[in-house]
């Protein structure tokens, strides 16, 4: 078994936080301009933006945007993920409370995790275990699954949170497609590809749902904002799983929610619990008991040592 060195686990966790930051952000945009438009039509705008951006971003570094290696098993795996995230998750913004959305969210750690035990074979230790777990339970207290259903807080297994939940599947799917795709693949080519998918996802929904429309000025804005963003996100998140240890990197996922929690607030008027403001405690304590861990890990290990 090989491990990532303990410096690139640490830039890995960084690149990872900012990717929360960006993705929260981009959800924030998303549910602002599904308010106007149909939810197929803004993935497609996000997925065309991101393609455009990143495309142009691959041509100028030298890269061909188009070339044999996006054929490769991985990436073509990726895509499929991408879709199912993005026809998952984005469709449950639109139907589902902000913060109550993000919480669902937070199961993917632990589903990264497990991939990454039996698909990676990398070595999990009782103490990330341990941290993963006591993540979730902090994800349960805030969902409250026993606790009755209201608009603010719909049913555990309600439609959105369903599709919140396949979502998901198709993150953590996503996120170890991603440790796959060949060093040779630079990460703007791989975000330009991922983000076509994204577009993809969103011409599937468009033949189950309301007429497209031009947007409006303000909306329009809505749209420059997530496509920024969810690049920002993107390319940060395929960075972090490439060079870190997936199942230490895996639980600062959880930071996604401190960003949302303050969006919700901010932006959409939603008031959050003590229930909700201790589960995110326990979430956050959780991750930041994994970064110490790493910390120390990296003072005691040379950059250069491998363990096998």
């Amino acid at each position: 078994m090989i491990f990532a060195p303990q410096s690139d686990t640490l830039r890995a966790i960084l690149m990872m936080i900012l990717s929360m930051a960006a993705f929260a952000a981009t959800d924030m945009f998303v549910k602002l301009a599904s308010l106007t438009l149909p939810p197929s039509q803004v993935m497609f705008s996000m997925g065309i933006g991101g393609t455009i951006l990143f495309g142009l971003l691959t041509k100028a570094s030298g890269t061909p945007v188009l070339s044999r290696r996006i054929l490769h098993p991985a990436i073509l795996s990726r895509g499929v993920a991408e879709i199912i995230a993005a026809c998952g998750f984005l469709m449950a913004l639109t139907i589902l409370p902000f913060s109550t959305a993000s919480s669902i969210l937070q199961v993917t750690p632990l589903l990264v995790t497990l991939g990454a035990a039996l698909f990676l074979r990398e070595t999990v230790s009782w103490r990330r275990w341990s941290a993963i777990f006591i993540g979730m339970s902090g994800v349960l207290i805030i969902l409250n699954p026993f606790a009755e259903t209201t608009e603010a807080h719909p049913a555990l297994f309600s439609t959105g949170s369903l599709l919140a939940i396949i979502g998901v599947f198709g993150l953590a799917g996503r996120d170890l497609s991603t440790r796959f795709i060949p060093k040779d693949v630079p990460n703007l080519q791989a975000s330009t590809w991922g983000f076509f998918t994204v577009a993809i996802a969103g011409v599937i929904l468009s033949l189950f749902s309301t007429q497209w429309q031009m947007p409006n000025l303000l909306t329009w804005g809505y749209i420059c904002g997530l496509v920024a963003f969810s690049g920002i996100g993107y390319f940060a998140i395929t960075s972090a799983m490439r060079i870190g240890d997936i199942s230490a990197v895996a639980p600062f996922r959880y930071s996604r929610i401190i960003f949302a929690f303050t969006l919700s607030v901010i932006v959409f008027d939603e008031v959050l619990t003590l229930q909700t403001l201790f589960g995110a405690a326990v979430i956050v304590a959780a991750g930041l008991y994994v970064w110490l861990r790493e910390r120390r890990l990296a003072r005691a290990i040379p950059p250069e040592t491998v363990a096998a």
